[in-house]
């Protein structure tokens, strides 16, 4: 048989077997910019990784660490990454500043804001900063502000120290201040997590949304030229995303979901109990009271305007926007 004929051979078999002899097209490279090293809320992302999720889409995604929800928020507006999941407060201050930037997936629809003190002489309302301390970061001095004005607390009556985002929890730790702010799903869970293993004192949580502020939490965006050059590379993304999300919110997945990111981050083992905490801490913020009935990372305009109405009673916005150009549900998947 000549080399021909081989060939048509080959090729009849290729056909009559189902076989295409096309090679698939390269994966679409994406680029992925997470908001800081390992937190229990990029649980999901690490998921459809490992799981061939992204894959399965048909994209190679490079997950990226990030240093600070503003970072990565400037990183976006500048192009650098094509998807980004930062604190949509941030998103949304820059928004107004003229950035080209949409929320396009909802992760933490709760943005867990919290005054944390010692158990043993805690800070259980508004009134008990009076006389006391507390550490701020400067990006997080607003909010601390609008909780004192809401709850009707001179400023002058409360000792505030700013911080840096290193050094807030140091100083806390070592008696310097009678309290910090942060979101509690982050590194406020390692002072639990040390304290349950005898290292260091017990903390109270003074949840923000008890005393009037509860502002939108982390979620994906993405650049308005992306969201229109890009759209359907998006919708796999986001696909993918939701449906790792919704897998790992049973309970019989936080541990392997957990030991996949720590794999995948490389994150130090030491750090095993504080990113189980704050992924389970995160279960309980994926929805608000206005999302109900809609699927995971659907967001709502009411919430949204809560938000924006926050950002102008803080300042940080001089007028409001539309909260509707803000986010777009059109990527969440509808099932």
């Amino acid at each position: 048989m000549n080399v021909v004929r081989l060939c048509q051979t080959v090729v009849a078999a290729a056909i009559l077997g189902g076989i295409f002899l096309i090679p698939a097209g390269a994966a679409d490279a994406v680029s992925f910019r997470l908001d800081w090293t390992l937190s229990g809320y990029h649980l999901p992302f690490y998921w459809a990784k490992e799981k061939g999720y992204f894959g399965a889409e048909n994209l190679d995604v490079d997950v990226k660490e990030g240093a600070g929800s503003g970072k990565t928020v400037a990183l976006m507006s500048g192009q650098q990454d094509d998807i980004g999941l930062a604190d949509y407060m941030f998103m949304s201050v820059g928004v107004a500043k003229g950035m080209k930037l949409k929320g396009i997936f909802g992760e933490v629809q709760d943005g867990a804001w919290a005054v944390i003190s010692r158990a043993d002489s805690p800070i259980k309302k508004p009134a008990d900063l009076i006389g006391r301390s507390v550490a701020t970061t400067a990006d997080h001095r607003a909010m601390l502000d609008l909780l004192l004005a809401i709850n009707k607390i001179p400023a002058d009556k409360v000792t505030i120290q700013v911080t840096s985002p290193a050094t807030r929890n140091t100083v806390f730790v070592n008696g310097q201040v009678d309290s910090f702010i942060s979101v509690v799903i982050g590194s406020p869970l390692d002072l639990v997590v040390r304290a349950q293993q005898g290292k260091d004192k017990p903390v109270y949580f003074m949840p923000f949304a008890e005393f009037g502020i509860a502002p939108m939490g982390q979620g994906l965006l993405a650049h308005d030229r992306v969201i229109a050059e890009k759209p359907e590379m998006l919708r796999r993304f986001v696909r993918a995303s939701a449906k790792a999300l919704n897998e790992i919110v049973k309970p019989d997945k936080t541990v392997e979901a957990v030991d996949v990111a720590m794999r995948l981050s490389g994150a130090r083992d030491e750090r095993r109990e504080s990113v189980k905490l704050q992924w389970l801490e995160t279960t309980r913020r994926l929805a608000t009271k206005n999302t109900e009935g809609h699927p995971l990372g659907w967001m709502s305009e009411q919430d949204w305007a809560v938000s924006v109405d926050i950002l102008v009673q803080t300042g940080q916005l001089e007028k409001p926007i539309p909260p509707q150009s803000l986010y777009s549900n059109e990527f969440v998947p509808t099932k």
